[in-house]
């Protein structure tokens, strides 16, 4: 079956898969050829890519969706990155930066548009971090 990643930058990755896991917002579900047709919301978290050769590929991905057919998955996205795409430096220390500034913020009262994006953020920067784990493990 074959795997479509797209971003808003346009097509991030295309290839054939055995199998791919994606993280759903109601838990984790993989989906293998000759699936019913679904889609499905996605939160952040890490998308396992199984490949034909039985080895695994990560990738850590955004909230978006999943269409599933019988003979592809689309997956649709804010961000995605490849775990060996993923600087982990820069991730952790995005992640400190968005962790000390909603510690900041916490002391303030009323920027409710701010700390989601912070919240979202150290997601996003936790994610990467598990996925390079993954990759390099």
């Amino acid at each position: 079956m074959d795997l479509i990643v797209v971003t808003p930058n346009g097509e991030a990755f295309s290839l054939p898969v055995e199998q791919v896991v994606l993280p759903g917002a109601e838990g984790e579900f993989g989906v293998l050829e000759s699936h019913e047709k679904f889609l499905a919301p996605l939160v952040p978290g890490p998308m396992e890519i199984r490949l034909a050769d039985g080895s695994s590929e990560w990738a850590a991905i955004s909230s978006g969706f999943a269409e599933v057919t019988s003979s592809q998955v689309v997956v649709l996205v804010d961000e995605c990155f490849k775990a060996h795409e993923i600087d982990l430096e820069h991730a952790q220390h995005s992640k400190a930066e968005a962790e000390q500034e909603l510690r900041d913020l916490f002391q303030e009262i009323g920027d409710e548009e701010r700390r989601a994006r912070l919240e979202s953020a150290i997601v996003r920067a936790s994610v990467q971090i598990d996925v390079h784990g993954r990759y390099h493990s």
